[in-house]
């Protein structure tokens, strides 16, 4: 194998509060490696295009030890995508080999040795793709993928990065709207919509309200259990016999026995891997539905984005596992392994402990990681004390911002 002397590394998908972590750990660990390493911007498709930074000019590196270290740590503290991401399904190998000619075309005009690539199911799809062609043409270039997805859907590994830090901010707003229901001597119902297409890792989250404020959410909807409505509507009255306030976290992709989501399906786009491209709504239905059965004050509140890039709220074990994996993600490849994705292994829950793994990216691709039914109630309403020991090592401790005039500091954009 030829010696690596020069790295790609992109992101894509949907953005989250960690994901620059990542991104760090890989710079940082390349850097020390006297590695050049260059950046895809708006991920394969922008590469593709022509779209790629020169990462160590970009964070000023070479300048001195104190700025790199400064635009690492800010780097590690800015949400979102700095590179830009996409969603770019790439075709089968077999059935467009002239796409990757392109590709592999690209990479020998850039001198590129290693591709690491930031990102959730569908990025995955695309680590897997690349290796295989490269594996099948002879061409020595390891990939290596760096998990990340607030869905926490991924398979292979314990939780991914970015799911941390935004089920932190669904477990705070979750407690805050609870405390800010009660205020008022009236029987009101409240509907907290938290993302997740399939999987309700992040609603799951919103239970660990009652760890804050006291009382945890009367009702936590999953996708995993069809919704009957009548059912539910008959649940929150009972409830609202015993109390005023009633609090339901619900998932956007909530959906009835028959696959049928509460919203309108019908009017929204598909993006290329074929995922509705807006898929909300779910709470606001509820709240009107119970308002116009029960005779209740009731809202619907949808947390939409906020809750992957709420840096704000960030966990720094989140964080921290970010950039290991970004570290990873550069040894591995340095190790000449390739097809595989970087993962987390839990050893112990109390007191937490972790160790990083490589798996291969074939058992990741177009998979979706549910909730088992271990951490699902009985009668489908709520979580059970297994999720919540499997959320609060994650959640639990936060990382303090840079701050420039008492406000948080971000990296400039790319």
């Amino acid at each position: 194998m030829r010696k690596i002397k020069t790295i790609l590394v992109g992101q894509s998908g949907g953005p989250t509060a960690a994901i620059n972590a990542s991104l760090a750990g890989v710079i940082r660990t390349a850097y020390s490696h006297n590695l050049r390493i260059l950046g895809m911007r708006n991920g394969i498709q922008g590469f593709l295009e022509g779209r790629v930074a020169d990462l160590t000019q970009a964070l000023n590196l070479a300048s001195s030890p104190n700025t790199a270290e400064q635009n690492f740590r800010l780097l590690r503290k800015t949400p979102s995508s700095w590179l830009g991401s996409c969603r770019f399904k790439l075709p089968k190998p077999d059935e467009n080999p002239s796409f990757y000619q392109r590709i592999t075309m690209r990479m020998n005009e850039l001198g590129i040795d290693a591709i690491l690539y930031i990102g959730g199911n569908d990025s995955m799809d695309t680590t897997d793709k690349l290796s295989r062609y490269f594996a099948n043409t002879g061409i020595d270039v390891p990939v290596v993928g760096i998990p990340k997805t607030i869905d926490n859907d991924l398979e292979g590994t314990d939780h991914t990065p970015g799911f941390g830090s935004a089920a932190r901010f669904v477990a705070t707003v979750t407690a805050e709207l609870t405390c800010d229901g009660g205020v008022y001597d009236i029987k009101n119902v409240t509907f907290i919509e938290a993302m997740g297409r399939e999987a309700g890792w992040l609603t799951a989250a919103g239970a660990l309200a009652g760890d804050i404020c006291g009382t945890a959410p009367d009702f936590v909807l999953l996708p995993e259990v069809p919704l009957d409505e009548e059912v539910l509507l008959a649940r929150i009255k009972a409830r609202l016999a015993e109390k005023n306030n009633v609090v339901i976290v619900v998932s956007e992709g909530v959906h009835r026995a028959d696959g049928s989501f509460l919203f309108d399906a019908g009017s929204i786009a598909t993006d290329t891997f074929g995922h509705l491209a807006a898929q909300s709504g779910t709470a606001a239905y509820l709240a009107q539905l119970a308002k116009a059965r029960l005779g209740v004050k009731s809202r619907g509140i949808e947390l939409n984005t906020l809750q992957r890039c709420a840096s704000h709220a960030a966990s720094k074990v989140d964080l921290d596992e970010a950039e290991a994996l970004g570290t990873a993600g550069v040894v591995a490849s340095l190790q000449e392994e390739t097809g595989v994705m970087v993962g987390i292994h839990r050893l112990s829950s109390k007191p937490y402990a972790t160790e990083i793994r490589t798996v291969p990216v074939a058992n990741v691709a177009n998979k979706v990681k549910l909730i088992p039914a271990i951490m699902i109630s009985d009668d489908g309403f709520n979580v059970t004390d297994e999720a919540l020991r499997y959320l609060r090592p994650l959640v639990a401790a936060a990382e303090e911002p840079i701050l420039g005039d008492g406000l948080p500091r971000f990296l400039d954009a790319l």
